[in-house]
């Protein structure tokens, strides 16, 4: 049952040695094979030059959308700040008694960039506040000063007389 015949044995060493045909490698010269790599190289160091341009581009752009950004947060955070000085100013202002007819005018004249300089700020004010100035007693120019009119024998009077005639 395993008996193989020699004729089989021959067929299978046939089948198991294909006919290979070699063929010779081809060659190139020397000059166009450097002419490749010189070529391929140009277009490696072209590409890396256009990778590095489309990079700078890129960074220059996002540069500039950067600082517009950084500008406009830091206007952002100043007028943030001016708002949360003027609202401490006002809640100084109103927290210590001052009018509300008066805050506004009041505020514009406190001073300082903390709680505590606020504070002194509109101790100052509402001091000055307080204060009136001394009133003058009204002046009367003509009372004291005398009468420059002659009573009698004023001579303006007696020309009018005499040009109307009367006694």
């Amino acid at each position: 049952m395993s008996d193989v015949t020699p004729n089989d044995a021959a067929q299978a060493q046939v089948v198991a040695t294909p006919a290979v045909q070699v063929q010779a490698p081809e060659t190139f010269s020397k000059e166009y094979v450097q002419e490749l790599r010189n070529e391929a190289a140009k277009y490696r160091t072209e590409k890396n030059d256009a990778v590095e341009r489309a990079k700078a581009d890129i960074i220059k752009d996002y540069e500039v959308k950067l600082s517009d950004k950084e500008q406009a947060f830091s206007e952002t955070q100043k007028e943030l700040s001016d708002r949360a000085l003027e609202l401490l100013k006002l809640k100084a202002v109103v927290s210590a008694g001052i009018s509300s007819e008066d805050a506004l005018d009041v505020v514009t004249l406190i001073q300082g960039s903390d709680e505590e300089s606020v504070s002194e700020s509109v101790k100052r004010v509402k001091s000055l506040i307080g204060k009136n100035p001394p009133k003058d007693r009204p002046i009367d120019p003509s009372q004291g000063t005398g009468n420059q009119l002659p009573l009698n024998g004023d001579p303006l009077l007696e020309t009018v007389r005499r040009i109307v005639g009367a006694k």
